[in-house]
Protein backbone atom coordinates (compact mmCIF):
# COMPACT_ATOMS: atom_id res chain seq x y z
CA UNK A 1 0.00 0.00 0.00
CA UNK A 2 1.54 3.30 -0.56
CA UNK A 3 0.69 6.52 1.19
CA UNK A 4 -0.73 7.71 -2.05
CA UNK A 5 -3.93 5.30 -1.60
CA UNK A 6 -3.54 5.24 1.67
CA UNK A 7 -5.18 8.98 1.49
CA UNK A 8 -8.08 7.78 -0.09
CA UNK A 9 -9.51 6.56 2.89
CA UNK A 10 -11.39 10.09 2.85
CA UNK A 11 -13.21 9.01 0.03
CA UNK A 12 -16.67 9.58 -1.61
CA UNK A 13 -18.34 6.72 -3.42
CA UNK A 14 -20.22 6.10 -6.43
CA UNK A 15 -19.10 4.79 -9.81
CA UNK A 16 -18.51 6.70 -12.61
CA UNK A 17 -17.21 7.12 -16.03
CA UNK A 18 -13.90 6.74 -16.61
CA UNK A 19 -11.77 9.79 -16.28
CA UNK A 20 -11.08 12.30 -19.27
CA UNK A 21 -7.35 11.95 -20.90
CA UNK A 22 -4.84 14.98 -20.23
CA UNK A 23 -1.45 15.65 -21.53
CA UNK A 24 0.07 15.36 -18.35
CA UNK A 25 0.19 12.64 -16.49
CA UNK A 26 0.33 13.85 -13.34
CA UNK A 27 -2.33 15.24 -13.79
CA UNK A 28 -4.02 11.86 -14.95
CA UNK A 29 -2.63 10.16 -11.93
CA UNK A 30 -4.38 12.38 -9.82
CA UNK A 31 -7.59 11.45 -12.07
CA UNK A 32 -6.72 7.99 -11.12
CA UNK A 33 -6.62 8.38 -7.65
CA UNK A 34 -10.09 9.94 -7.61
CA UNK A 35 -11.27 6.91 -9.81
CA UNK A 36 -9.55 4.63 -6.85
CA UNK A 37 -11.03 6.48 -4.30
CA UNK A 38 -14.83 5.59 -5.34
CA UNK A 39 -13.67 1.81 -5.74
CA UNK A 40 -12.71 2.05 -2.15
CA UNK A 41 -15.65 3.39 -0.89
CA UNK A 42 -17.41 0.69 -3.10
CA UNK A 43 -19.52 2.16 -5.94
CA UNK A 44 -22.36 -0.11 -5.57
CA UNK A 45 -25.69 0.97 -3.95
CA UNK A 46 -29.22 -0.20 -2.60
CA UNK A 47 -30.93 -2.15 -4.96
CA UNK A 48 -34.13 -0.72 -6.12
CA UNK A 49 -37.30 -0.70 -3.36
CA UNK A 50 -39.94 -0.27 -5.74
CA UNK A 51 -42.45 -3.66 -4.98
CA UNK A 52 -42.16 -5.98 -8.16
CA UNK A 53 -43.92 -8.97 -6.56
CA UNK A 54 -43.06 -12.85 -7.31
CA UNK A 55 -44.63 -14.02 -10.10
CA UNK A 56 -46.22 -17.10 -9.30
CA UNK A 57 -45.26 -20.63 -10.83
CA UNK A 58 -41.80 -20.14 -12.91
CA UNK A 59 -39.95 -22.32 -13.62
CA UNK A 60 -35.49 -21.51 -14.08
CA UNK A 61 -33.00 -23.26 -15.85
CA UNK A 62 -29.52 -22.04 -14.94
CA UNK A 63 -26.85 -22.81 -17.31
CA UNK A 64 -23.15 -22.77 -16.10
CA UNK A 65 -20.46 -23.13 -18.20
CA UNK A 66 -18.89 -25.02 -15.39
CA UNK A 67 -19.21 -25.90 -12.10
CA UNK A 68 -15.64 -27.25 -12.07
CA UNK A 69 -14.98 -23.16 -11.85
CA UNK A 70 -15.37 -20.87 -9.00
CA UNK A 71 -16.56 -18.00 -11.08
CA UNK A 72 -19.78 -19.89 -12.56
CA UNK A 73 -20.11 -21.82 -9.38
CA UNK A 74 -20.93 -18.91 -6.95
CA UNK A 75 -23.23 -16.79 -9.00
CA UNK A 76 -24.85 -20.18 -10.13
CA UNK A 77 -25.63 -21.21 -6.86
CA UNK A 78 -27.13 -17.96 -5.97
CA UNK A 79 -29.31 -17.99 -8.50
CA UNK A 80 -30.61 -21.35 -7.37
CA UNK A 81 -30.67 -19.63 -3.45
CA UNK A 82 -32.97 -16.55 -5.11
CA UNK A 83 -34.85 -18.84 -7.19
CA UNK A 84 -36.00 -20.58 -3.73
CA UNK A 85 -36.48 -17.47 -1.68
CA UNK A 86 -38.77 -16.39 -4.58
CA UNK A 87 -40.55 -19.06 -4.66
CA UNK A 88 -39.56 -20.86 -7.88
CA UNK A 89 -38.20 -24.07 -9.25
CA UNK A 90 -34.58 -23.76 -10.38
CA UNK A 91 -31.96 -26.14 -11.52
CA UNK A 92 -28.56 -26.08 -13.06
CA UNK A 93 -27.17 -27.71 -16.13
CA UNK A 94 -23.37 -28.07 -15.86
CA UNK A 95 -21.41 -27.16 -18.66
CA UNK A 96 -18.04 -28.47 -17.57
CA UNK A 97 -16.35 -26.02 -19.35
CA UNK A 98 -16.86 -27.79 -22.47
CA UNK A 99 -18.57 -25.24 -24.90
CA UNK A 100 -19.39 -28.15 -27.33
CA UNK A 101 -22.27 -29.33 -24.78
CA UNK A 102 -23.64 -26.29 -23.99
CA UNK A 103 -26.11 -25.90 -26.55
CA UNK A 104 -27.65 -29.18 -26.06
CA UNK A 105 -27.99 -27.87 -22.47
CA UNK A 106 -30.06 -25.41 -23.51
CA UNK A 107 -31.89 -27.49 -25.88
CA UNK A 108 -32.81 -29.53 -23.00
CA UNK A 109 -33.40 -26.65 -20.89
CA UNK A 110 -36.43 -25.19 -23.26
CA UNK A 111 -37.13 -28.84 -23.76
CA UNK A 112 -38.39 -29.53 -19.85
CA UNK A 113 -40.28 -26.61 -20.19
CA UNK A 114 -38.97 -23.70 -18.02
CA UNK A 115 -40.10 -20.07 -18.08
CA UNK A 116 -36.69 -18.42 -18.33
CA UNK A 117 -33.20 -19.24 -18.42
CA UNK A 118 -29.80 -17.53 -16.77
CA UNK A 119 -26.70 -17.95 -18.48
CA UNK A 120 -23.73 -18.42 -16.31
CA UNK A 121 -20.51 -17.27 -18.30
CA UNK A 122 -22.03 -18.53 -21.71
CA UNK A 123 -22.22 -16.07 -24.10
CA UNK A 124 -25.04 -16.14 -27.09
CA UNK A 125 -22.67 -17.32 -30.46
CA UNK A 126 -22.44 -20.38 -28.43
CA UNK A 127 -25.98 -21.01 -27.93
CA UNK A 128 -27.51 -19.32 -30.72
CA UNK A 129 -30.07 -22.09 -32.19
CA UNK A 130 -31.41 -23.27 -28.93
CA UNK A 131 -31.60 -19.62 -27.38
CA UNK A 132 -33.97 -18.85 -30.99
CA UNK A 133 -36.13 -21.63 -29.95
CA UNK A 134 -36.47 -20.17 -26.29
CA UNK A 135 -37.49 -16.89 -27.85
CA UNK A 136 -39.46 -18.28 -30.13
CA UNK A 137 -41.31 -19.90 -27.33
CA UNK A 138 -41.45 -16.73 -25.04
CA UNK A 139 -39.25 -18.37 -22.57
CA UNK A 140 -37.04 -14.87 -20.66
CA UNK A 141 -33.08 -14.85 -21.13
CA UNK A 142 -31.22 -12.78 -19.13
CA UNK A 143 -26.94 -13.52 -18.82
CA UNK A 144 -24.81 -13.31 -15.89
CA UNK A 145 -20.98 -12.82 -17.18
CA UNK A 146 -22.62 -13.00 -20.93
CA UNK A 147 -23.20 -11.42 -24.04
CA UNK A 148 -25.94 -11.20 -26.48
CA UNK A 149 -25.30 -12.34 -30.34
CA UNK A 150 -25.22 -8.43 -31.06
CA UNK A 151 -22.60 -7.52 -28.81
CA UNK A 152 -20.09 -5.08 -30.86
CA UNK A 153 -17.27 -7.85 -30.05
CA UNK A 154 -18.97 -10.07 -31.89
CA UNK A 155 -19.26 -8.00 -34.82
CA UNK A 156 -22.26 -6.08 -33.83
CA UNK A 157 -24.78 -8.21 -36.47
CA UNK A 158 -25.81 -10.45 -34.68
CA UNK A 159 -29.73 -11.20 -33.24
CA UNK A 160 -30.78 -9.65 -30.11
CA UNK A 161 -31.59 -13.45 -28.68
CA UNK A 162 -31.67 -12.26 -24.73
CA UNK A 163 -34.83 -10.64 -22.96
CA UNK A 164 -32.50 -8.32 -21.18
CA UNK A 165 -29.17 -7.53 -19.15
CA UNK A 166 -29.15 -7.02 -15.46
CA UNK A 167 -29.78 -3.10 -14.86
CA UNK A 168 -26.60 -2.02 -12.86
CA UNK A 169 -28.10 1.69 -12.28
CA UNK A 170 -26.56 4.48 -13.79
CA UNK A 171 -24.58 5.41 -15.17
CA UNK A 172 -24.26 2.64 -17.40
CA UNK A 173 -27.98 1.23 -16.70
CA UNK A 174 -28.37 -2.16 -18.54
CA UNK A 175 -25.65 -1.28 -21.01
CA UNK A 176 -22.84 -4.38 -19.76
CA UNK A 177 -20.08 -3.28 -22.29
CA UNK A 178 -19.88 -0.53 -20.45
CA UNK A 179 -19.97 -1.81 -17.09
CA UNK A 180 -17.53 -4.45 -18.09
CA UNK A 181 -15.28 -1.33 -19.57
CA UNK A 182 -15.42 0.81 -16.70
CA UNK A 183 -14.45 -2.40 -14.25
CA UNK A 184 -11.48 -2.80 -16.21
CA UNK A 185 -10.86 0.86 -15.98
CA UNK A 186 -10.75 0.74 -11.93
CA UNK A 187 -8.32 -1.92 -11.99
CA UNK A 188 -6.39 -0.11 -14.05
CA UNK A 189 -6.48 3.01 -11.99
CA UNK A 190 -5.76 1.65 -9.10
CA UNK A 191 -2.32 0.41 -10.60
CA UNK A 192 -1.81 3.46 -12.24
CA UNK A 193 -2.41 5.18 -8.49
CA UNK A 194 -0.01 2.70 -6.14
CA UNK A 195 2.90 3.22 -9.25
CA UNK A 196 2.70 6.82 -8.86
CA UNK A 197 1.93 7.20 -12.47
CA UNK A 198 4.47 5.09 -13.68
CA UNK A 199 2.74 1.44 -14.67
CA UNK A 200 5.03 -1.34 -15.85
CA UNK A 201 1.88 -3.59 -16.71
CA UNK A 202 2.77 -7.29 -17.33
CA UNK A 203 -1.09 -8.31 -18.48
CA UNK A 204 -2.55 -11.76 -18.27
CA UNK A 205 -5.53 -12.25 -20.16
CA UNK A 206 -7.44 -15.22 -21.83
CA UNK A 207 -9.28 -13.85 -24.87
CA UNK A 208 -11.57 -17.35 -24.73
CA UNK A 209 -14.49 -15.09 -22.60
CA UNK A 210 -16.27 -11.94 -23.81
CA UNK A 211 -16.40 -10.60 -20.38
CA UNK A 212 -12.50 -10.48 -19.72
CA UNK A 213 -12.01 -9.27 -23.67
CA UNK A 214 -14.23 -5.96 -22.23
CA UNK A 215 -12.76 -5.49 -19.20
CA UNK A 216 -9.46 -5.86 -20.90
CA UNK A 217 -10.67 -3.16 -22.99
CA UNK A 218 -11.32 -0.86 -20.03
CA UNK A 219 -7.92 -1.45 -18.70
CA UNK A 220 -6.09 -0.87 -21.89
CA UNK A 221 -7.43 2.65 -22.93
CA UNK A 222 -6.73 3.95 -19.31
CA UNK A 223 -3.81 3.10 -19.30
CA UNK A 224 -3.06 4.07 -22.67
CA UNK A 225 -4.18 7.44 -20.87
CA UNK A 226 -1.34 7.52 -18.33
CA UNK A 227 1.60 9.14 -20.63
CA UNK A 228 4.33 7.50 -18.45
CA UNK A 229 2.54 3.86 -18.12
CA UNK A 230 2.21 0.81 -20.75
CA UNK A 231 1.69 -2.72 -21.09
CA UNK A 232 5.17 -3.94 -21.49
CA UNK A 233 4.54 -7.82 -21.66
CA UNK A 234 1.58 -9.48 -22.59
CA UNK A 235 0.25 -13.33 -21.76
CA UNK A 236 -2.84 -14.83 -23.20
CA UNK A 237 -3.28 -18.08 -21.43
CA UNK A 238 -6.07 -20.86 -21.88
CA UNK A 239 -8.84 -21.88 -19.23
CA UNK A 240 -7.64 -25.60 -20.52
CA UNK A 241 -3.96 -25.01 -19.63
CA UNK A 242 -4.63 -23.55 -16.09
CA UNK A 243 -4.87 -27.66 -15.02
CA UNK A 244 -0.89 -28.19 -16.21
CA UNK A 245 1.99 -26.23 -15.72
CA UNK A 246 1.59 -24.41 -19.42
CA UNK A 247 0.06 -21.21 -18.18
CA UNK A 248 2.25 -20.66 -15.23
CA UNK A 249 4.92 -21.10 -17.42
CA UNK A 250 4.43 -18.16 -19.95
CA UNK A 251 3.50 -16.06 -16.65
CA UNK A 252 7.02 -16.50 -15.94
CA UNK A 253 8.72 -15.98 -18.95
CA UNK A 254 7.21 -12.56 -18.96
CA UNK A 255 7.76 -11.17 -15.91
CA UNK A 256 11.46 -12.46 -16.80
CA UNK A 257 11.82 -11.46 -19.57
CA UNK A 258 10.29 -7.90 -18.05
CA UNK A 259 12.61 -6.86 -15.32
CA UNK A 260 11.26 -3.15 -15.52
CA UNK A 261 7.54 -4.64 -14.74
CA UNK A 262 6.27 -3.13 -11.62
CA UNK A 263 2.28 -4.23 -11.74
CA UNK A 264 0.42 -7.72 -12.97
CA UNK A 265 -3.01 -7.86 -14.23
CA UNK A 266 -4.76 -11.22 -13.28
CA UNK A 267 -7.85 -12.27 -15.72
CA UNK A 268 -9.50 -14.34 -12.80
CA UNK A 269 -9.34 -16.01 -9.92
CA UNK A 270 -8.34 -19.34 -11.30
CA UNK A 271 -6.01 -17.97 -13.66
CA UNK A 272 -4.62 -16.08 -10.22
CA UNK A 273 -3.98 -19.61 -8.03
CA UNK A 274 -2.85 -21.41 -11.09
CA UNK A 275 -0.53 -19.16 -13.01
CA UNK A 276 -0.30 -15.81 -12.09
CA UNK A 277 0.81 -15.88 -8.09
CA UNK A 278 2.59 -18.75 -8.64
CA UNK A 279 4.77 -17.40 -11.24
CA UNK A 280 4.71 -14.03 -9.33
CA UNK A 281 6.58 -16.10 -6.02
CA UNK A 282 8.92 -18.04 -7.89
CA UNK A 283 10.57 -15.10 -9.30
CA UNK A 284 10.65 -13.88 -5.82
CA UNK A 285 9.03 -10.84 -6.80
CA UNK A 286 5.94 -10.58 -4.60
CA UNK A 287 7.23 -7.12 -3.11
CA UNK A 288 8.27 -5.26 -5.71
CA UNK A 289 4.92 -6.14 -8.12
CA UNK A 290 1.49 -4.89 -7.46
CA UNK A 291 -0.55 -7.51 -8.67
CA UNK A 292 -4.49 -7.03 -9.33
CA UNK A 293 -6.32 -10.33 -9.22
CA UNK A 294 -9.30 -11.43 -10.40
CA UNK A 295 -12.79 -11.23 -9.03
CA UNK A 296 -11.60 -11.62 -5.32
CA UNK A 297 -13.14 -15.23 -4.70
CA UNK A 298 -12.21 -16.77 -1.14
CA UNK A 299 -8.94 -18.23 -2.24
CA UNK A 300 -7.72 -15.28 -3.61
CA UNK A 301 -8.55 -13.41 -1.08
CA UNK A 302 -5.96 -15.78 1.52
CA UNK A 303 -3.43 -14.95 -1.12
CA UNK A 304 -3.77 -11.23 -0.40
CA UNK A 305 -3.50 -11.82 3.29
CA UNK A 306 -0.74 -13.90 3.60
CA UNK A 307 0.93 -11.64 0.66
CA UNK A 308 1.79 -14.64 -1.45
CA UNK A 309 1.71 -12.80 -5.23
CA UNK A 310 -1.53 -10.80 -5.06
CA UNK A 311 -2.20 -7.29 -3.74
CA UNK A 312 -5.37 -6.25 -4.24
CA UNK A 313 -9.06 -7.46 -6.11
CA UNK A 314 -11.58 -5.35 -7.10
CA UNK A 315 -14.79 -7.29 -6.47
CA UNK A 316 -18.39 -7.90 -8.24
CA UNK A 317 -20.55 -9.70 -5.31
CA UNK A 318 -21.22 -12.98 -8.11
CA UNK A 319 -23.53 -13.95 -5.56
CA UNK A 320 -25.55 -10.39 -5.50
CA UNK A 321 -25.28 -11.02 -9.17
CA UNK A 322 -27.46 -14.00 -8.91
CA UNK A 323 -29.63 -12.41 -7.43
CA UNK A 324 -30.48 -9.59 -9.33
CA UNK A 325 -30.63 -12.06 -12.50
CA UNK A 326 -33.40 -13.90 -10.69
CA UNK A 327 -34.93 -10.17 -9.76
CA UNK A 328 -34.34 -9.02 -13.50
CA UNK A 329 -36.55 -12.38 -14.35
CA UNK A 330 -39.16 -11.87 -12.53
CA UNK A 331 -39.39 -8.24 -13.41
CA UNK A 332 -39.66 -9.16 -17.46
CA UNK A 333 -42.37 -12.01 -16.02
CA UNK A 334 -44.39 -9.08 -14.62
CA UNK A 335 -44.26 -7.06 -17.47
CA UNK A 336 -41.83 -4.73 -16.20
CA UNK A 337 -38.49 -2.92 -17.29
CA UNK A 338 -35.62 -4.46 -14.81
CA UNK A 339 -35.19 -2.63 -11.87
CA UNK A 340 -32.12 -0.79 -10.71
CA UNK A 341 -29.92 -3.74 -8.79
CA UNK A 342 -27.12 -1.75 -7.07
CA UNK A 343 -24.56 -3.78 -8.12
CA UNK A 344 -20.99 -2.26 -8.53
CA UNK A 345 -17.44 -3.24 -7.28
CA UNK A 346 -15.24 -2.48 -4.17
CA UNK A 347 -11.35 -2.43 -3.95
CA UNK A 348 -9.99 -4.62 -1.23
CA UNK A 349 -6.26 -5.30 -0.25
CA UNK A 350 -4.70 -6.09 3.17
CA UNK A 351 -4.75 -2.47 4.28
CA UNK A 352 -7.64 -1.16 3.09
CA UNK A 353 -11.22 -2.88 3.35
CA UNK A 354 -8.71 -5.62 4.65
CA UNK A 355 -10.50 -9.69 4.05
CA UNK A 356 -11.83 -11.31 6.55
CA UNK A 357 -11.47 -15.03 6.80
CA UNK A 358 -13.95 -16.06 5.09
CA UNK A 359 -15.57 -15.04 1.55
CA UNK A 360 -16.47 -11.12 0.73
CA UNK A 361 -19.49 -9.97 2.03
CA UNK A 362 -20.52 -6.37 0.81
CA UNK A 363 -21.80 -3.99 3.49
CA UNK A 364 -25.79 -3.66 2.04
CA UNK A 365 -28.02 -6.37 2.80
CA UNK A 366 -29.35 -7.56 -0.75
CA UNK A 367 -30.81 -10.38 0.00
CA UNK A 368 -33.26 -8.98 2.29
CA UNK A 369 -33.51 -5.86 0.01
CA UNK A 370 -34.83 -8.70 -2.99
CA UNK A 371 -37.21 -10.66 -0.38
CA UNK A 372 -38.67 -7.23 0.35
CA UNK A 373 -39.18 -6.33 -3.06
CA UNK A 374 -41.04 -9.45 -3.38
CA UNK A 375 -43.05 -9.66 -0.67
CA UNK A 376 -41.20 -12.36 0.70
CA UNK A 377 -40.33 -11.40 4.02
CA UNK A 378 -42.27 -13.70 6.03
Amino acid sequence: MTAVLALALTACSGMSGTPKPTKSSVDYSAQAMQATQAAISGTYHEPSAQPRPAAPGKKLAVISSGQNAISSVVPANAVLEAAKAIGWDAQIYDGKLNPQSWPELVEQAVTSGVSGIVLVAVDCPVVAKPLAEAKAKGIKVVGIFAFDCNDPLFGGNGPSLFSSYVDFGPPVNRNIDDFSDLYGADQANTIIAQTNGSAKVVLVTDNEFTSIRHVIQGFRNTIAKCATCSVVGEVDIKAADLTGPNAEAEVEKALRDHPDANAVKSPYTAATLAAVSPAVMKVNRAASLYVMGGEGFEPELDLIRKHQGVSAVTIIPSDWYGWAAVDTVNSLFLGREPADSGLGWQLIDDEVNPPSNNAYKPTIDFRSAYRAAWGKTG
